[in-house]
């Protein structure tokens, strides 16, 4: 099982830390355009799903630093946050809850769990229970706001919704690629090593 990875010859960070930064740097984004959300939606369901999420996102957020300086990372390193920008600023662009919905839920928090998920298989124990919780947590907010897709999202809203979250896979693409890329190399070498 791949425990530890090996510097890339182009970076002297860890692989996985690199892309612990990121997640962590996703989540600080995540928790401002909530607490933003939270202040301009008139919905009171929202606001009030809004206000619980906000505190297990600083959760995440807390545990992913702990862990990043546990691997020998530093919090907030060197990663560039030009493509989480883009991200969080098509989502606060977006003013109807809908679309936010959308775009938060349906783009950053799914694509925030499809990369925990291909990544806790080959992380020692303890960051593997951190993202299994986020993974958790992930999967239930996604619930929360599929109930509120559910009532808000009309017919006509759909095509609209539907070109915005495709805008926001690309950008999350864009932002997490070269950090996951390098990742995925070190699973691979390490795998193809102990193949032979």
């Amino acid at each position: 099982m791949f425990r530890k990875t090996e510097p890339s010859p182009q970076t002297s960070e860890n692989p996985v830390v690199e892309v612990l930064q990121r997640l962590w740097q996703t989540k600080l984004s995540g928790i401002a355009l909530l607490e933003k959300w939270r202040q301009e939606t008139t919905d009171t369901e929202i606001k009030a799903g809004l206000q619980r999420q906000i505190i297990d996102e600083r959760q995440h957020a807390r545990l992913i630093g702990e862990q990043i300086r546990r691997l020998g990372g530093r919090i907030g390193g060197q990663v560039s946050r030009d493509g989480l920008a883009r991200v969080f600023a098509e989502a606060e662009a977006s003013r109807e809850d809908v679309q936010r919905l959308m775009a938060f839920y349906r783009g950053v928090k799914a694509y925030t769990l499809d990369r925990c998920a291909h990544l806790m298989p080959h992380v020692d124990r303890a960051l593997a229970q951190t993202l299994d919780l986020v993974s958790r947590d992930e999967e239930r907010h996604m619930r929360w706001a599929d109930v509120r897709l559910e009532r808000l999202l009309t017919y006509e809203k759909m095509r609209e919704c539907n070109l915005l979250l495709s805008r926001v896979w690309a950008n999350l693409e864009s932002a997490w690629g070269k950090q996951w890329r390098q990742l995925t190399l070190g699973f691979r070498r390490h795998t193809d090593r102990t193949a032979v």
